[in-house]
């Protein structure tokens, strides 16, 4: 009786390890040169290290019309107990798969899909990021620092136009502006690429020609042709989603920061665990410890003036406690 008790036990343990958690990330672009991606991968293989389960990467690439179809292809496998993919561009897309493939559980992030059982959603506070760019654009353009002039006007240049763009950052923006100083005059322009310097530069110059000297530039690629202009008529800009400092500290003073791959570590931990709330949207802000700023670049610290530097530590905690709302 020992021995079959010992037999079937030593059945159960094999089985148990042979199998193996699996997780499918489809990313809606390339990972190589997009931070946002980068961070998710290296999140998401942290969670698979520390919790022994394999990641594997699709890369959807740049063509959107194909993205639903790279997905249905990916669940139809069957080969993973979770699937994830990403942006607002896929909702639709999320929920005809979780139509088709009921038993398959599907992650979006940084968008949220139609309530279903088999998914779960997070977004993230956009507006609280928004809100910092926004307070600290108008700090210093009202500031004594070298490239800010008399003029008192600011700038958000968007790659495209999109919900969360219209309904939260743009008015989050413009609210941080104006809850510093009510006078500062703000400006929005739209690329309608995410992928053109030469567009975003073009911008840049009318932006900067009117009285512009500080740039939100939430582009894309097409930030790099805002900062390049930047440069050259000695103006300002304020990064987005991940520290860029280093690439021009003179023209880069500070980035909010959407820390990706905290939250994809956290939400496939959880899904490893089971404790994945499957059936739910989330939106993830300050309090979650997702939405950041860059306090703590030795850059920002060392030409930052130090009254701009104590007013936006101040801002930040108003908005995580809750006495302010970004829009």
């Amino acid at each position: 009786m020992r021995k079959i008790t010992l037999c079937v036990g030593l059945m159960i343990v094999f089985m148990m390890s042979a199998y193996a958690f699996k997780v499918a990330l489809m990313i809606t672009g390339e990972v190589g040169g997009n931070p946002i991606y980068e961070m998710m991968v290296a999140g998401a293989k942290r969670s698979g290290q520390v919790n022994g389960y394999e990641v594997k990467v699709v890369e959807g690439g740049y063509n959107a019309a194909k993205w639903e179809q790279t997905l249905i292809g990916l669940v139809a496998t069957m080969q993973y107990d979770v699937v994830v993919t990403f942006t607002e561009g896929m909702p639709q897309s999320v929920s005809k798969t979780a139509k088709m493939f009921p038993s398959q559980r599907l992650i979006l992030v940084d968008g949220l899909a139609p309530e279903m059982e088999n998914v779960f959603s997070l977004g993230f506070k956009d507006e609280e990021m928004s809100y910092l760019a926004g307070y600290f654009a108008s700090l210093v353009t009202l500031s004594d620092m070298s490239n800010a002039n008399s003029q008192q006007k600011v700038a958000l240049v968007a790659g495209d136009i999109y919900p969360a763009m219209t309904n939260k950052m743009k008015p989050a923006f413009e609210k941080g502006v104006s809850d510093c100083h009510e006078e500062v005059e703000t400006f929005f322009s739209v690329a309608g690429s995410w992928s053109d310097p030469g567009k975003g530069k073009d911008i840049a110059a009318a932006l900067f020609s009117q009285g512009v000297d500080v740039v939100y530039g939430i582009a894309g690629g097409t930030s790099a042709g805002i900062i390049q202009e930047a440069a050259a008529q000695n103006r300002y800009f304020i990064g987005v989603d991940s520290n860029i400092i280093h690439l021009n500290p003179e023209v880069i003073l500070a980035c909010t920061l959407k820390k990706a791959d905290v939250a994809i570590e956290m939400i496939l931990t959880m899904a490893f665990k089971g404790e994945l709330p499957y059936g739910t949207i989330q939106r993830w802000g300050i309090n979650e410890g997702v939405i950041d700023f860059t306090f703590d670049d030795p850059n920002y610290l060392n030409t930052i003036p130090l009254t701009i530097q104590e007013k936006m530590l101040e801002i930040y905690e108003k908005l995580k406690n809750g006495e302010i709302s970004p829009l």
